[in-house]
């Protein structure tokens, strides 16, 4: 099964010919001395955990140059990349197969390429069984490099294989939260800056992330109340390995993440998911999370705007960054919160134990 352009985002044919024309020059090259048995190309293909609704299901992966230590350690294999240090080493126009079982009866295969951008996202038509379960976890298998004279298998790859949630009628409640200064602190407002873009360009990242005490905890009693929790965040797709380290290393429950592609800019990429999200909840309640330092009250109260999403929202909760100004509610249902106590005091309102 070809999916075609299952995704809505920008592709320019000239740049992709560009590129392929590069890239198969490249193959070619890394497959003679891999013949010769002199370089044997390392790959790693890395799932985002994803989401599957009554009218979509969402597949996302990456491929990274390296194997998996060297992606995660940030440790560059090619010249450019050793002198770019902040850039990371994606593979373009790399083919992965996807099979995903919805039910015992079912399984859905479908394959894809990184293209120009060296990911994945695909928003396929897929349906939901009328009893799909909580999760399933998604196969991914390398198929080849696509160049101007067909696809080539090269090299090695190690596979991060990666859930995709469900949203069935067992999940009553939906907590959609972001990120960053949210469940960690990352001063965005102090890390954007192009003095410290161009530093961490040529100078790289060492991708330490320091969590708000006290979120995982909570966000982990809020699952084991019957809550799904969804992350969105501005990040982009190229640092989803050191994100879902992040994730697990402190402990916080695993959920459909929507991360960024650096074409968009932040308020479009999560008004636009947030309102795909919404268009697809059916019985669920939602609780929308995020913090003052950016603009999620602004983008949150916007998807309000429309009545059939604002019946779903059951709160806003926004964390007030330290230094930024504080804004006057226009909602009942916004609230703004300083510390994790007041957060917990207003779920137990919610969501009673």
């Amino acid at each position: 099964m070809r999916p075609g352009r299952l995704t809505d985002l920008p592709y320019h044919r000239w740049w992709g010919f560009c590129v392929r024309l590069f890239k198969t020059g490249e193959v070619l090259l890394f497959k003679c001395l891999q013949y010769l048995d002199l370089y044997r190309p390392k790959k790693s293909i890395v799932g985002i955990p994803s989401l599957a609704t009554r009218n979509f299901t969402m597949l996302q992966a990456i491929v990274y140059n390296g194997t998996q230590e060297e992606v995660l350690g940030f440790r560059q294999r090619r010249l450019f990349h050793r002198i770019l240090k902040g850039v990371p080493d994606l593979e373009l126009f790399e083919r992965v197969k996807f099979q995903l079982a919805v039910s015992e009866n079912s399984l859905r295969t479908v394959e894809a390429s990184t293209e120009t951008r060296g990911f994945i996202n695909l928003q396929l038509p897929w349906q939901l069984p009328w009893h799909a379960p909580k999760m399933a976890w998604l196969r991914m298998t390398p198929v080849g490099v696509e160049t101007l004279v067909g696809k080539i298998s090269l090299g090695d790859y190690e596979v991060i294989s990666s859930p995709v949630y469900f949203l069935n009628e067992d999940i009553r409640w939906v907590i959609i939260s972001d990120i960053d200064d949210t469940i960690k602190n990352s001063h965005i407002a102090e890390t954007t800056t192009w003095r410290q873009i161009l530093s961490g360009i040529f100078r790289g990242h060492y991708y330490t992330y320091e969590p708000i005490l006290g979120m995982a905890e909570l966000y982990q009693s809020l699952v084991a109340r019957g809550a799904l929790i969804i992350y969105l965040t501005s990040t982009p797709y190229q640092l989803a390995p050191f994100l879902l380290k992040f994730l697990r290393q402190c402990q916080f429950p695993e959920g459909p993440i929507f991360m960024r592609w650096l074409g968009y800019g932040r308020f479009g990429h999560k008004w636009r998911t947030l309102f795909r999200l919404l268009s697809n909840i059916a019985s669920q309640r939602c609780i929308l999370i995020g913090d003052s330092g950016e603009q999620d009250l602004q983008i949150y109260r916007r998807v309000c705007e429309t009545l059939a999403f604002a019946e779903h929202v059951e709160k806003i909760l926004i964390r007030h960054v330290p230094g930024t100004p504080l804004q006057k509610t226009l909602h009942e249902r916004e609230v703004f919160y300083r510390e994790i106590e007041e957060l917990r005091a207003y779920f137990q309102t919610i969501l009673p134990s």
